[in-house]
């Protein structure tokens, strides 16, 4: 879980840093931004738990999890960002902004999750055929 939490919240801090870099004037992250993506990420932590119930779900299970994840994340994030002034609901630049940026973090996020878990089941398929062909 912490795992989870730690890619998020390092996902965010690299597009935020990248979208004050291109912001006129002097671009700051403040100490409530900074507790605001905690937040965020203790949240996609917690709301990943349901992942974690059974080892192997229906297509159709994984699908629906993934949405209401996806959903919980983006109104978790919303709702944070109006609430620390990161956008305005009246500015359709810094709505489309911040949503496009919630899609990056959670596409990055999820794209990472798939190549590490690839990764480890390529493991441990090896680790299994050499115990295998040492049984023969």
């Amino acid at each position: 879980m912490i795992n989870i939490h730690t890619r998020v919240v390092t996902g965010i801090f690299l597009l935020n840093c990248i979208y004050l870099f291109w912001l006129p004037g002097d671009a700051y992250i403040r100490i409530t931004d900074i507790l605001g993506i905690q937040l965020i990420g203790l949240v996609s932590a917690l709301a990943n738990l349901p992942f974690l119930v059974e080892k192997e779900y229906s297509k159709n299970t994984l699908a629906v999890l993934n949405v209401l994840y996806f959903l919980v994340i983006n109104t978790t994030v919303m709702i944070t960002g109006y609430l620390m002034h990161w956008f305005s609901f009246q500015n359709r630049k810094s709505v489309i902004a911040i949503e496009i940026m919630i899609i990056a973090v959670y596409a990055i996020t999820k794209a990472v999750f798939y190549l590490i878990d690839f990764k480890d089941a390529a493991e441990l398929n090896k680790k299994i055929q050499e115990r295998n062909k040492e049984e023969r």
